[in-house]
C-alpha cells in the first residue's frame, strides 16, 4: 500500500499556481512530483496533485491520498464528483481534471483523508513547500484548459 500527500497552491500577485505530490511507501519517500502552471486557480492546483498521484501508478494500486483541501476530499467522499457527472451538469468547474481523476479512481483502490493545513504534519509541510516552489519557477506553461473553460 502506498500514502499518498498532495497540496496546491496559487499567488494570485504573479497569476501562478503549483501543486505538489509526495508518495511513500513504507514510510520512505520514493517520489515528488510537481509542476506550476500560469493562470490557473488553487483548486485546480489541488485536483491536479491528485491526478499527478493516480497517473504516476501504471497498474490498479492500493493508495491512501491526504490531502488539506475540503473541496477535493468533500466532492469525491460525498459522491458529488460522480454525480455531476452522472446528471450532466456541465455548470461545474473543473470538469475536465475531475473527469481524469474518476477514471483512475476505477482503475485504483483509493482512500481520502483529509488532513488539517499548516499544522506541522511534515508531508502536507512538504507537500505546501513544492507546491509553492512550483508556482514561482519561470517560464511556466499556461493551464490551457482552464483558459479554454473561462474565456
Amino acid at each position: 500500500m502506498y500514502t499518498v500527500y498532495t497540496d496546491g497552491s496559487y499567488q494570485s500577485s504573479i497569476d501562478a499556481g503549483g501543486y505538489a505530490t509526495v508518495i511513500i511507501k513504507d514510510g520512505e519517500i520514493i517520489k515528488q512530483l510537481y509542476q506550476g502552471y500560469k493562470n490557473t486557480t488553487n483548486n485546480r492546483m489541488e485536483l491536479k496533485g491528485v491526478l499527478a498521484a493516480l497517473e504516476y501508478f501504471k497498474v490498479p494500486t492500493k493508495i491512501t491520498i491526504y490531502s488539506d483541501s475540503l473541496y477535493v476530499i468533500s466532492s469525491i467522499t460525498n459522491g458529488h464528483a460522480k454525480k455531476w457527472f452522472e446528471q450532466q451538469d456541465f455548470s461545474k468547474k473543473n470538469l475536465d481534471l475531475w473527469h481524469d481523476i474518476l477514471d483512475l479512481l476505477e482503475t485504483h483502490d483509493v482512500t481520502f483523508q483529509w488532513v488539517k493545513g499548516h499544522s506541522d504534519n511534515k508531508y502536507n509541510e512538504l507537500c505546501d513547500k513544492l507546491a509553492v516552489h512550483a508556482a514561482q519557477c519561470l517560464n511556466l506553461p499556461k493551464d490551457n484548459e482552464y483558459n479554454k473553460n473561462n474565456i
